[in-house]
């Protein structure tokens, strides 16, 4: 009878023991289940993208799709130069998957705080979601000399409104889909795919569909920016299809224009501009009387007939030239969404672009010099 007890015992044991793994083996797939499920709705979660400036959100909108869920701190009307660090970008920059900024200092005063606030390992130098998009631009007026506070804001590593050039769009773009397919290898060809687009929009916005689908546009572009092109494109039989906006501005010969902060150095590259003077004394320094009395001087002087505007800067100083010179003031959008009809980055350009011609129409109309 007790080796029966033990026996029946033994069988409950047994028993208890089998559904116990059968629960344990449940409850594993179950967790298994579970985590692949959490790991495929990560997967299908946009990416979120914080950008310091609006012109790098809507390149990444272009290049992310549905992918990407992009903000940007500044906003369009905004001062790129001066930005407060609110609370508020710290809590986006605290969830961000990706951080896309202008870098070359232009975000000294500000992001390095923000980061240390954010404690988001994932946006730091180094790691994947760290996108400086300056990186891959031929950047301008870089000092060859030590820089220093008496020189105003002179920024050390060159000209940080690279963005303004629409060729240095596509390398922002391209910047962006590795720094995407990085963090989403799956998706790496789609957004190959979405840069690769977003390079042929800007090639045939600037020279035209036609040319566009014959040349290499990055080739034009170094004999635009010396001033071959359309002697190139007059031996090949093809200067009357150049179209886009490269085609829009051809017929007015040498541009000349002075600004009011030295913004334009990229965009005067790109579209033959050739800015002869700031209202600033110094980069960041206000004007005064006596320079902008030097500028009236040097306008007339050299015939320039046109004031860049940028819609942050004090519009008096623009006003004063525009009376003292007949110049015509040139209302241009110095990021995205900073004028009416800006509100992309392709949008920009174009609307920089026609306002300059539309001011060149004006003087060829009233036969002044450009």
């Amino acid at each position: 009878m007790r080796w029966i007890r033990i026996g029946n015992l033994l069988s409950v044991i047994v028993v208890h023991s089998i559904r116990r793994l059968q629960c344990v083996r449940r409850c594993g797939i179950a967790l298994a289940s579970f985590l692949l499920c959490a790991q495929a709705a990560w997967a299908q979660q946009p990416l979120q993208l914080v950008a310091t400036l609006p012109d790098f959100a809507s390149i990444a909108r272009s290049v992310g799709g549905e992918a990407v869920r992009a903000t940007s701190l500044l906003q369009g009307g905004e001062d790129p130069h001066f930005v407060e660090a609110k609370p508020s970008f710290v809590k986006l920059l605290s969830t961000a998957d990706v951080l896309a900024f202008a870098g070359m200092d232009l975000e000294l005063g500000y992001l390095p705080l923000l980061l240390q606030n954010a404690r988001n390992a994932r946006i730091l130098p180094g790691q994947p979601g760290f996108v400086d998009c300056s990186i891959g631009i031929e950047r301008l007026e870089i000092p060859s000399a030590p820089v220093d506070r008496s020189m105003g804001d002179v920024h050390p590593y060159g000209n940080p409104h690279f963005w303004l050039d629409p060729l240095n769009g596509v390398v922002i773009a391209e910047r962006l889909a590795e720094a995407f397919a990085r963090l989403r290898p799956n998706e790496r060809q789609v957004f190959a795919s979405r840069a690769t687009a977003f390079r042929n929009a800007v090639y045939e916005r600037l020279a035209g569909g036609e040319l566009a689908a014959k040349y290499d546009v990055a080739k034009l572009a170094v004999l635009q920016s010396e001033g071959r092109l359309v002697a190139f494109l007059e031996s090949q039989g093809d200067a009357a299809r150049l179209a886009g906006w490269w085609g829009s501005l051809a017929r007015f010969g040498p541009i000349k224009a002075v600004d009011d902060h030295n913004m334009w150095p990229y965009f005067a590259r790109r579209f033959g501009v050739q800015i002869v003077g700031h209202m600033e004394p110094k980069p960041g320094i206000p004007p005064t009387t006596a320079q902008l009395q030097t500028l009236v001087g040097q306008m007339r002087a050299e015939q320039v007939r046109l004031i860049f505007s940028s819609p942050y800067y004090d519009p008096r100083h623009a006003r004063f030239l525009a009376e003292a010179t007949g110049a015509l003031i040139v209302p241009l959008a110095h990021m995205t969404g900073s004028r009416p009809g800006t509100e992309n980055y392709l949008d920009m350009i174009d609307y920089n672009v026609r306002m300059l011609r539309e001011a060149l129409e004006r003087l060829q109309a009233q036969g002044a010099p450009q």
